[in-house]
């Protein structure tokens, strides 16, 4: 068999005759073909989750339905769990719809999971059926560019990406979301934009992130902006600029706050809004010393840690054709930062600073630059994963401020040159005008970071989290 599967748009609609007439479905008296030709018709209504569990069924009645797999595969793409559908699409080809579409199909799913070794090997095998694709050689070229194992050459017949391995462990509980409890099946990932305040787009990378994470997991996530769910459950980002106790009082149960602010400088006492919020709601904090903090001041059972990781989105092409700047940094200035940012001018490096610039112009202006700066706003400080992993996921060099009293993950410390204050204008000077050095630091940042798989963390830190209204 040499075909593939329909998409939605070409699947039956209700005036097609199943194949023996069903005038009462029922899914349990039902044979593999019956399941196959009900869940077309309910994938065709746009009631995708519905028609992934009949395909599932007709999966456990027949389990070398090539058909059935293939079927799998199409609703499962638009319902975000990539990670099912391109086991079930690896499946359908070892059954037979073994086509350079099909390769072509799987190599975007494992591209879109991040698997560019394995989605590489998947453009190329559809190459090996049918050479004519220059869009699908384009594709293998960019997935060699970030896998890690550069290019090869190509094979004189048509291979088998590793993701064929996990082909044959299906099981019944494959489309499960056991891993995820019933109240976090929807999430609104919510942002806190005050009126006239650029600083709510600081939280862009992080909630982005999450969103892809979750979708990852199976979860249907929303984002939002200054507006909560009643059901499900809400991630907040940014509730320390709620300035109002009418409106922290009426933010729901359901509710987590994500706190990335430094206690011990941000003085969380002297803001009775925000501390309410950490003392009766749930909490996430990236910092051990924050949450030994927060559950002495609140008495708050319900304050859980939560790591910031990686997701495939946070890649994009910051890449320029010229690095005029030698050394970037971005956030506000204090007199400790701002001495460093002088004697970086006077060591004749070009030096700029950003403040207040998000999006698109920050950026251009990471892609331009030699070297990131990162240093510590408090002395006694907490190492700033938030503003760093953006940079790490792009394989950029990092110097960072890493002192005594830093708190920082191990693997974070090693993704960059981190040094005490006194040491930052030295390292930066140094890196700028070594680019071998800078360009191994650059594929480490990348390296060690990408491993922490922001999809599994989240999971961990759902299952560890306890809501006070679900509890």
């Amino acid at each position: 068999m040499n075909q593939q599967w329909p998409s939605l748009a070409d699947l039956p609609d209700d005036g097609d005759v199943p194949p023996s007439g069903l005038p009462a479905f029922d899914p349990t008296a039902a044979s593999a073909d019956e399941l196959l030709f009900t869940g077309l018709q309910i994938a065709r209504s746009g009631a995708l989750p519905e028609a992934a569990e009949i395909f599932a069924k007709a999966i456990l009645k027949a389990p070398e339905s090539a058909e059935a797999y293939e079927a799998l595969a199409t609703v499962l793409v638009p319902l975000g769990k990539l990670e099912f559908a391109s086991r079930a699409k690896a499946k359908a080809i070892s059954l037979g719809y073994n086509s350079a579409a099909s390769w072509d199909m799987l190599g975007d799913m494992l591209v879109g999971l991040g698997k560019f070794d394995d989605a590489a090997e998947a453009f190329q095998t559809s190459l090996d059926l049918d050479s004519s694709s220059a869009e699908v050689r384009m594709k293998r070229q960019a997935a060699v560019l970030r896998s890690t194992k550069g290019d090869s050459p190509a094979s004189p017949a048509p291979r088998a990406p590793r993701a064929i391995a996990d082909a044959g462990l299906f099981g019944p509980e494959f489309l499960s979301d056991a891993a995820v409890p019933p109240a976090w099946r929807r999430v609104n990932v919510v942002t806190i934009d005050p009126d006239r305040n650029p600083h709510s787009a600081a939280f862009e990378d992080l909630a982005s992130s999450l969103e892809n994470a979750l979708r990852a997991l199976g979860i249907q996530a929303e984002r939002r902006s200054n507006s909560l769910g009643a059901s499900g459950v809400n991630l907040v980002l940014g509730a320390h600029l709620i300035d109002s106790s009418d409106l922290a009082d009426r933010i729901p149960w359901n509710t987590v706050i994500i706190n990335l602010e430094q206690l011990n400088g941000f003085d969380v006492r002297s803001r009775p809004v925000y501390l309410s919020l950490l003392s009766r709601l749930a909490v996430w904090d990236y910092s051990v010393r924050n949450i030994d903090a927060l559950r002495r001041i609140t008495q708050n059972p319900y304050v859980r840690h939560f790591s910031v990781g990686y997701t495939p989105a946070m890649t994009q092409n910051l890449d320029a054709p010229e690095q005029p700047v030698d050394v970037l940094f971005y956030g506000s200035i204090n007199a400790r930062r701002e001495a460093v940012l002088k004697a970086l001018t006077a060591a004749d490096l070009n030096v700029k600073h950003l403040f207040s610039v998000y999006g698109a112009a920050r950026d251009q202006a990471i892609a331009e630059a030699k070297v990131i700066l990162n240093m510590h706003f408090y002395e006694d400080s907490i190492h700033e994963i938030v503003r760093t992993s953006y940079l790490l996921a792009n394989g950029k060099a990092v110097v960072t401020e890493c002192g005594p009293q830093t708190e920082i993950d191990e693997d974070i410390r090693q993704a960059m040159v981190s040094v005490p204050y006194s040491d930052l204008v030295g390292s930066c000077v140094a890196l700028v005008s070594d680019e071998p050095r800078r360009q191994a630091l650059e594929r480490r940042a990348f390296e060690i970071f990408s491993r922490r798989d922001q999809t599994k963390i989240l999971r961990e830190t759902i299952a560890a989290t306890v809501i006070p209204a679900l509890s």
